[in-house]
């Protein structure tokens, strides 16, 4: 079995000899798909090659400080085009990426590059490159950087340093290890914006935001039994707090950072009329295993689903229909 720095070597190897990319963020990006994906696309661009970054969703403007932010397209037409190779990066699957419809697409002549960390990934790519040990796909970008001694600049450091402090929740979790702490203080050295990094991943929420999170705060229940705490937010709660697409985003972060009497939080939204998305966060149950049940999956501390159904409110309680 080869080990990370071989495959890191292989890797480098494979992209010397392609000149034209086609970076995938997956959809409803976090900031370790966006950081991991505009950092290799900087490096990439520096090494001279066409590079073309696709996301199935728009990403939060609150992630605009990053170099090639706009440099993202959604037009399914982008496959229609001819690439080298395809690089996905922080997808543990083609579907999770949202493109495993639109690759049937892409001109024959590819090599499929997989770049992740999560667990169970099922090994899509005609390379991978997967280290569930990692705190995140930035990790592993920043770590096949350093092995091939590549010289990180501050944008690709701050790229790296989004997707590390999103995946650890700024050190919190049980993804923080030593290295990823160590690495954090080699992007600092690099020239880290982090100051933008901290105002982005801190502070970005308006009073609307807040509010629909007040909302999710009321209906905060524990169930002893389980150690489980589980709230929800309905359709019409979404629409009446009139904010953006990702007003819900970083919610089941921060109650699983301050809901110290519960081991597993848990939180249901009513995506639209017949869609629930669920999210699961732990510090110590593996809830991949639960959003398995669900046709989900992700971390083992962090994962999520989404089911058919609506959230319905009754006297006895909040059951699924």
């Amino acid at each position: 079995m080869e080990t990370n720095g071989q495959q890191h070597h292989k890797l480098f190897d494979l992209l010397a000899g392609k000149s034209r990319l086609l970076l995938v963020a997956h959809q409803k990006p976090d900031g370790d798909t966006l950081g991991a994906t505009t950092a290799m696309a900087h490096w990439l661009k520096k090494q001279g090659k066409d590079v073309t970054l696709f996301c199935l969703d728009k990403p939060l403007p609150h992630f605009s400080f990053l170099d090639h932010f706009n440099d993202f397209t959604s037009d399914p037409k982008t496959f229609d085009l001819q690439y080298n190779a395809l690089v996905v990066l922080d997808c543990g699957t083609l579907p999770y990426a949202g493109i495993h419809k639109l690759v049937e697409n892409l001109p024959a002549g590819y090599l499929t590059i997989n770049i992740d960390h999560h667990k169970g990934n099922d090994l899509f790519g005609d390379f991978n490159l997967v280290d569930e040990t990692a705190s995140s796909t930035a990790e592993i970008v920043a770590d096949f950087l350093r092995a091939n001694d590549q010289k990180l600049d501050a944008a690709m450091a701050t790229s790296l340093m989004v997707g590390i402090m999103n995946d650890t929740t700024y050190f919190t979790n049980a993804a923080t290890s030593i290295h990823s702490m160590e690495l954090t203080s080699d992007l600092l050295s690099a020239g880290a914006r982090s100051s933008e990094v901290a105002k982005a991943m801190f502070k970005n929420k308006d009073a609307k935001t807040l509010n629909l999170w007040g909302k999710a705060l009321t209906r905060l229940k524990h169930n002893p039994k389980l150690n489980l705490a589980t709230t929800y937010l309905k359709q019409e709660d979404l629409a009446k707090a009139d904010t953006n697409a990702g007003a819900t985003e970083g919610l089941i972060n921060f109650l699983n950072t301050i809901c110290g009497g519960a081991e597993t939080i848990m939180v249901l939204t009513q995506a639209n009329e017949n869609t629930i998305k669920g999210s699961l966060r732990s510090v110590r149950t593996d809830v991949s295993k639960i959003a398995k049940l669900f046709g989900g999956g992700g971390h083992k501390l962090a994962s999520g689903f989404t089911i058919p159904g609506q959230i319905v409110e009754t006297e006895k309680g909040v059951k699924i229909v």
